[in-house]
């Protein structure tokens, strides 16, 4: 028997400049659909023959690319936030398989303990992929995948677009006050 399934990979990267105090965050996907036929059993191409093709060769169509980033978080945060909204819209029962080299990201639907960084995204992450029939993460090798290498240099460059506009605007403030009369006493 031969059945029709869809799988979206999903190449998620972020990025974080812990160097600066305002410290922007940021990550991005790129998200492929892949249609595939699947004889009597279902499983997921492997991440491996995925990173031999070359550049702009894909076993799918890219269907969408996201970027976010925030002031005063880190690249998880903004990794597992974006998780989150990629889960939300992309439709219920899906197979979705997120390709990273971020290894810190494979622990996405395990139950936070104390010790757990940003624990209340983690169980949002759990929340949204029980909307789904399965969904995984796959750590691949940076240097070899084009897409993910195309995440991080989304990330970054929003990374210091969000960093610009904040100083930008700090500046904007500063000026402000310096044009602002003092009340005499």
């Amino acid at each position: 028997m031969t059945q029709d399934t869809s799988i979206y990979y999903v190449w998620i990267g972020g990025s974080c400049d812990y160097a600066h105090k305002e410290r922007a965050g940021s990550a991005a996907v790129v998200i492929e659909l892949i249609k595939q036929q699947e004889q009597s059993q279902k499983c997921l191409n492997s991440a491996e023959s995925r990173q031999k093709k070359t550049k702009d060769q894909h076993h799918g169509n890219i269907i969408s690319r996201d970027v976010i980033s925030d002031l005063h978080t880190t690249e998880f945060r903004m990794m597992l936030t974006l998780m989150i909204k990629v889960m939300q819209e992309i439709p219920e029962g899906s197979n979705i398989l997120f390709l990273t080299n971020a290894a810190y990201i494979r622990n996405f639907d395990k139950s936070p303990t104390s010790k757990s960084a940003n624990p209340d995204l983690i169980v949002q992450c759990i929340e949204k992929k029980e909307r789904h029939n399965s969904v995984e993460v796959k750590i691949v090798q940076y240097h070899k995948s084009p897409l993910l290498i195309e995440t991080h240099n989304m990330a970054t460059e929003a990374m210091a677009k969000t960093r610009k506009e904040f100083h930008q605007t700090q500046e904007q403030k500063t000026k402000l006050k310096q044009l602002t009369p003092c009340k005499a006493l």
